[in-house]
């Protein structure tokens, strides 16, 4: 049954299940967390706590890369592109995500505070500018989180198809969001440890799908296409957009830089080696599993990654596993995000540029509590987008959404690499300009061709939703008029006010 085909009663109840799990939810969020809040109302009475060393930092990177895209970037690739393209687009993927890691790692070792992109480009480019990154990275953080949900939800129906019901996989789903945002609630140091373990589980589910799939692989199936229209070159830009879901998350250890042990060597180490790790992993799955299942069927598959092993074994165990280690990747990944995604927004609200409430900070466990809970509750309603399509619908609009609100954040943070960092001769002409800035300019046109490629309807959406954007921002200036009175010096700059 597909989500169209839901009756007015189903509509009814799950409407009903939302509101009043919603309502319980809200009950024992005040009850076990805000009463504990009391006291704590200015977010410079308390500090977060450097608790994330090297490893974890990397895991985090990792695990936020190889989250949901690595198990379903193979059906969604199959059906719009064919696998020589897709092979060039992981190659030029990995190529401009290094070229963004790059920027990232010079700018989050010089400036090595909560909020990463958004940080960077405020001090670049002024409040506006920082405002429109916060207000894009944040929204798409909590989207690619419903997203990458939605993909633990498809590989769960793969061991228990009953639960494609509405009703199970909005309980299921929402279920998830909570145990790990509870778990970031409780401390840095826990999420942590969960991107460790699933990390290391995650890359361990990946050898083993590496090995079986190299030991069938077979060279005929590069040549199959899933329909003659996705058969030439002009699907480059298509593939690259979604194999670049692939790579977001690749700034991870910029955004909680706050928490990071030593951030002046661990971010730049933990982005670079996390990108490099991520970027080996992506080309050589990719690259082994279109050689075992022709195009047609990836790109009709749910699990594609189990319906490869299965294929290569002639039975299930292969594919049981994979559809396993695919759980666990995402639950880990969305533990992941929901961690970059609260501090986004507390690093944002720290800047005066989101409200004061997101930047409240829990005095025990000394995380921010409201920005995980609020970026909680806007996911959570996303998640009702499942029972308005079919799973992999509402996923891959979700995930192109997703991938087009993170690209700004990318391509300004490669622009105040420029402005910030590069080196600045006496002598400034258009050709020093462009040796001081060559790679710089390169991940910026990367990102800028990346947009491109998410396609004119993502980008229309993409810009309405920043523009949906500068009410909440006018609305910060007016409030922070009373501390810095902007507002009354640019009506004086304009000769508005005597």
């Amino acid at each position: 049954m597909s989500y169209k085909d839901i009756s007015h009663s189903q509509e009814f109840l799950i409407l009903d299940l939302y509101i009043y799990g919603e309502l319980f939810l809200e009950a024992v969020i005040r009850l076990v967390f805000m009463r504990k809040i009391k006291g704590a109302d200015s977010p410079g009475n308390l500090e977060l706590k450097r608790e994330l060393g090297l490893a974890a930092a990397v895991a985090i990177v990792v695990g936020n890369c190889i989250g949901s895209g690595i198990f379903t970037s193979a059906a969604s690739l199959a059906a719009a592109s064919n696998p020589r393209t897709a092979i060039l687009a992981w190659v030029i993927t990995a190529a401009g995500s290094l070229l963004i890691a790059l920027s990232f790692a010079s700018l989050g070792t010089a400036l090595p505070r909560t909020g990463g992109p958004i940080v960077y480009t405020r001090a670049a480019f002024g409040d506006f500018a920082g405002f429109l990154i916060a207000w894009t990275y944040w929204i798409g953080a909590w989207v690619g989180n419903a997203a990458i949900i939605t993909a633990f939800m498809l590989y769960f129906t793969y061991f228990i198809p009953a639960t494609a019901t509405p009703v199970f996989a909005f309980l299921i789903t929402s279920g998830v969001l909570w145990l790990f945002t509870i778990i970031n609630i409780l401390g840095v140091k826990g999420a942590g440890r969960v991107s460790i373990i699933t990390t290391v589980l995650k890359v361990a589910a990946l050898v083993v799908f590496v090995i079986i799939a190299a030991l069938h692989f077979n060279p005929a199936m590069l040549g199959t296409v899933s329909s003659a229209r996705v058969s030439g070159m002009s699907t480059l830009p298509a593939a690259i957009a979604i194999a670049l879901w692939a790579f977001v998350g690749i700034e991870s250890a910029t955004v909680p830089a706050g928490e990071i042990k030593n951030p002046e060597k661990n971010i730049r180490k933990s982005t670079i080696y996390g990108t490099l790790l991520a970027a080996g992993v992506y080309i050589i799955v990719s690259v082994v599993g279109m050689g075992v299942l022709d195009q047609s069927a990836l790109a009709n598959s749910n699990a594609p990654l189990a319906d490869i092993i299965n294929k290569a074994t002639g039975g299930t165990w292969g594919g049981n596993f994979i559809a396993l280690g695919a759980i666990i990747s995402t639950l880990g990944a969305s533990s992941g995000w929901i961690l970059t995604t609260a501090r986004s927004a507390f690093g944002a609200s720290q800047d005066k540029l989101f409200p004061a409430v997101f930047g409240k900070i829990h005095p025990k466990y000394l995380t921010p509590v409201n920005s995980l809970i609020i970026s909680g509750l806007f996911a959570n309603v996303l998640l009702i987008l499942n029972y308005m399509g079919t799973l992999s619908s509402a996923f891959n609009f979700m995930l192109l959404l997703a991938t087009l609100a993170f690209l700004p954040a990318y391509a300004f943070s490669a622009a105040a690499d420029i402005i910030l960092l590069k080196n600045r001769p006496s002598e400034f002409n258009i050709f020093s300009f462009l040796k001081n800035s060559f790679f710089a300019l390169l991940a910026f046109g990367y990102s800028i061709y990346a947009i491109y490629g998410t396609g004119s309807t993502v980008v229309m959406y993409g810009f309405i939703l920043m523009l949906l954007g500068i009410p909440v921002y006018l609305f910060m200036m007016l409030q922070n008029n009373k501390r810095d009175k902007i507002v009354d010096n640019l009506r004086k700059d304009a000769g508005l006010d005597n």
